[in-house]
């Protein structure tokens, strides 16, 4: 355990130890009872820790749980929930207090829902509207939240010609009520260019303030902590914490993949000689994605980047000249090519399953396309992408809008 975090357990009360053993309790320490639902207060070498009653413990999720209770097999917490909101060889999944669960096996014992969209592995909605189809029916948002809209509710309420042919999974279904996209986007002309594809888990340079500011932009692109999911915000000394692809614990966050709004339009990331922050319309002009626009926002640069060319942030898309995902998630995954990276959908089951969901929208959205040509042009970032970034251009209300 490192000293730095020794030195603040120090600073706490003293801990209990517990007769049912966990990692945490041969460094003297307590493991988090209900370690799914305890918030990860910091990570080292030895795993992640957590507070509970004023004291630090180790959050180890095969404690105090069975790990043939849930999916997952006592490598992530079993959900409180029996709700769904994703699928896949393993078993189902849900996301609790920002971390992903899995559901318990009992809850297959339990009737499902045959009354809407989802058979179950979703709330029905209260109104008859709705805001999306797809393979498995309509979709309403309530709440906060995605629900099935009732098989008696008749066809003429729905509101919303948003549609798509592929099945709601993780990797499909809309993670943000993205409105006002055309299902069928306007042409344009713009410069033409080229795209590449990556994903190395490195602190992105736009991350830097020094970075962003010469761009002229609000903020900085969001960096994270090990786990991927915790923002890392002592910007002032980033350059002594570094980026885990020179031996430091800063990364990119999970959050920046790509996505589909819908059949035509995908959000994502990119590196590009571009201002940090920008965004970039993209037309694809070439290979199986010729005619399908994308907005990607600038979140890094490189030196191995030419004018006109975008790299495409998409998990299994090749680390390129720098690695920070072995030190980040551990060397028991296969990331494929170096340059280049998987091959087939199916292999995107090797990856860390916080990042299948990326892997899966280049089989599936972009058709697998490799280094398609596109033309381009700037355009005012959807707030989709500054949500999770949190960098926006200074000049960006000035500029034209995406539609």
């Amino acid at each position: 355990m490192r000293l730095a975090i020794t030195s603040c357990i120090a600073l706490a009360s003293a801990v209990v130890k517990v007769s049912a053993g966990c990692w945490a309790q041969s460094q003297g320490y307590k493991c988090c009872d209900n370690p799914g639902s305890t918030k990860v207060e910091f990570s080292d070498g030895s795993g992640q820790w957590g507070i509970q009653n004023g004291d630090w413990c180790g959050i180890d999720y095969s404690y105090n749980q069975n790990q043939s209770d849930c999916t997952g097999n006592g490598n992530y917490p079993c959900c409180n929930t029996c709700t769904a909101t994703y699928t896949d060889g393993e078993g189902k999944w849900a996301i609790e207090n920002g971390n992903w669960c899995g559901i318990k096996n009992s809850c297959g014992n339990q009737p499902q829902n045959n009354q809407c969209t989802g058979n179950g592995a979703y709330q029905c909605c209260n109104s008859c509207t709705t805001t999306y189809t797809d393979n498995d029916g309509r979709w309403g948002y309530e709440n906060g939240d995605w629900c099935g809209i009732k098989y008696s509710c008749p066809q003429q309420q729905q509101t919303t010609a948003r549609r798509t042919t592929t099945t709601t999974t993780k990797q499909s279904q809309p993670t943000t009520n993205t409105s006002g996209v055309p299902l069928n986007p306007p042409d344009f002309s713009g410069q033409t260019g080229k795209t590449t594809r990556y994903w190395d888990c490195c602190l992105a340079s736009c991350s830097w303030q020094e970075n962003t500011k010469k761009a002229g932009a609000s903020g900085v692109v969001r960096s994270c902590s090990k786990d991927g999911m915790t923002p890392f915000t002592d910007l002032s000394n980033l350059w002594r914490v570094k980026s885990g692809c020179e031996g430091g614990s800063v990364y990119m966050c999970n959050d920046q993949q790509p996505w589909a709004v819908n059949d035509n339009v995908a959000y994502g990331f990119v590196a590009s000689h571009e201002k940090c922050c920008t965004c970039q319309r993209l037309k694809f002009t070439s290979g199986p994605v010729a005619g399908k626009q994308m907005i990607v926002q600038t979140t890094n640069t490189g030196g191995d980047l030419s004018s006109n060319h975008f790299d495409i942030q998409m998990p299994g898309g090749g680390f390129g000249i720098f690695d920070g995902c072995t030190s980040q998630f551990g060397g028991g995954h296969n990331w494929g090519e170096r340059y280049g990276g998987i091959k087939s959908a199916s292999e995107c089951a090797n990856l860390p399953s916080v990042l299948k969901q990326g892997c899966e929208w280049r089989f599936n959205w972009f058709k697998n396309a490799d280094n398609p040509n596109v033309v381009f042009e700037r355009v005012q970032c959807p707030k989709e992408l500054t949500d999770i970034t949190g960098c926006v251009p200074n000049d960006d209300s000035s500029v034209k809008k995406a539609w």
